[in-house]
């Protein structure tokens, strides 16, 4: 039996992993990924554990490596759209990432920051990351992605006081709205800046 389930997450990964940890635990295995729906195939409760990758700060090479990587673990992947991105014609301009990462195109790595990881469940947890300085390189271009999207909010509510600045006029509803957006945002920064700074501890305790 399969199932389809719309849904979008505006929050952290952990999230969306937890979700479908939950979804698994109910007997429903992901089998297909869409921009704002799953698709899933009953299972035997628990039979499966996932975890959700951030990867939208890499090159479509360095994500696809990444991926291969994984599979070759053993594990089944998919990939998922966070589309953090601004437009630059039609290439998508990521600030937040490095290097080659900094565009993505499409076909390419365009709607594809996110790799969802599947894992069949033998009581070991599913630990993608093996020390603390992984961690913190992990965490550090996700908490930058968030500081990137207040930076652009405040810019178009900034920009939207300079009469003829923006083609498309902000209105004060509209700076209203990116204000909240903003203040939405520095939430997930204040999480992961809390995390890279606790992993920095652990790692120099560790030493």
């Amino acid at each position: 039996m399969r199932k389809r389930v719309i849904r979008h997450f505006f929050s952290f990964f952990e999230t969306q992993e937890e979700w479908l940890n939950n979804m698994a635990a109910q007997g429903w295995r992901l089998v297909k990924v869409g921009r704002f729906d799953y698709e899933f195939q009953s299972c035997q409760p628990n039979q499966y554990v996932y975890g959700v990758e951030f990867v939208g700060d890499k090159s479509y090479r360095e994500a696809k490596e990444y991926r291969a990587f994984l599979e070759e673990l053993g594990y089944q992947t998919f990939t998922k759209n966070l589309n953090i991105n601004y437009s630059l014609g039609k290439l998508r301009w990521r600030p937040y990432a490095k290097k080659a990462g900094q565009i993505a195109t499409n076909p390419g790595s365009f709607n594809r920051e996110l790799i969802i990881v599947e894992k069949v469940n033998d009581g070991k947890p599913l630990q993608l990351h093996s020390d603390y300085q992984d961690l913190i390189q992990y965490y550090k271009p996700i908490r930058n992605l968030y500081v990137w999207g207040v930076l652009f909010c405040l810019f178009l509510a900034i920009g939207s006081s300079i009469p003829g600045l923006f083609m498309i006029p902000v209105n004060q509803v509209g700076t209203v709205i990116l204000g909240v957006v903003s203040v939405i945002l520095l939430l997930p920064i204040i999480k992961y800046t809390q995390l890279i700074r606790k992993y920095k501890e652990l790692s120099i305790t560790n030493e």
